[in-house]
């Protein structure tokens, strides 16, 4: 689904659209022309209706080279190793994080956590997956002809990175689980959600003043982003935490 120039809507579930299997993330296609890429990877369970998403907006799966995670909860990066092994995508996560993913860590991916939890059946599985590339702030990813900016943003998780796209003065922001519309966070009981750090992430986002936030639930947002980023800053400069998703 064509949500904006050059970005599509490929998989999304409970916490946002309906559009593809429940545990799935927003899962977006960036089209960089000669190329194109994934941000995100759901969660593993039905990534076929991923890959229908993608065909009936008119891709071609050769033409998705890339697989970029913003981190490894599992709706997020579980589904990396089917995209991987069936269409050769080349993985992208942040180094922090890439050990845990090459190795299918249950513990610090908080997927055994969530399990216990009943987040997930408990015999949901986690593929490990090996890593093409290891990325950290002020690395650039090359997409066609669209280069992203790589952001280290941990609090909601360690290892989480944002990526950030300047188009002809226009700035959009693919911020995984740091900030949502209506400057919602999402704040969980796991090992790395560490507050401090996720203030201080908000607020490098916030300085950012992105135009369209593109999150890893819920609804995008194609103008004044930046309005929705300064409410949850707001939160945290007053010593408090901003409403959860």
């Amino acid at each position: 689904m064509k949500i904006a120039d050059r970005i599509h809507l490929v998989g999304s579930g409970k916490f946002g659209m309906e559009l593809t299997e429940p545990t799935d993330c927003n899962v977006y296609l960036l089209d960089g022309g000669s190329e194109c890429a994934l941000i995100d990877a759901g969660g593993g369970i039905e990534p076929e209706r991923i890959v229908e998403n993608i065909r009936r907006d008119g891709f071609d799966m050769a033409k998705v080279r890339y697989c970029l995670l913003t981190h490894v909860h599992a709706d997020h990066a579980a589904g990396a190793r089917f995209f991987h092994d069936r269409y050769g995508m080349e993985v992208i996560v942040s180094r922090e994080a890439a050990p845990w993913l090459e190795n299918g860590d249950l513990e610090k991916t908080s997927v055994e956590h969530a399990r216990r939890g009943g987040v997930y059946p408990a015999d949901y599985r986690f593929p490990a997956c090996p890593v093409a590339r290891a990325v950290a702030e002020g690395e650039r990813i090359a997409v066609g002809d669209i280069e992203l900016a790589v952001i280290d943003a941990p609090g909601h998780s360690r290892g989480h990175v944002c990526y950030l796209w300047d188009e002809e003065g226009r700035r959009s922001l693919f911020s995984g689980d740091t900030v949502f519309a209506g400057g919602k966070v999402v704040v969980q009981y796991i090992w790395d959600c560490i507050i401090p750090e996720y203030a201080e992430t908000v607020r490098k986002l916030h300085g950012l003043r992105a135009e369209r936030l593109f999150p890893g639930h819920g609804p995008f947002l194609l103008s004044r982003a930046h309005a929705h980023i300064e409410k949850a800053h707001q939160c945290f400069e007053r010593l408090e935490i901003p409403p959860n998703l």
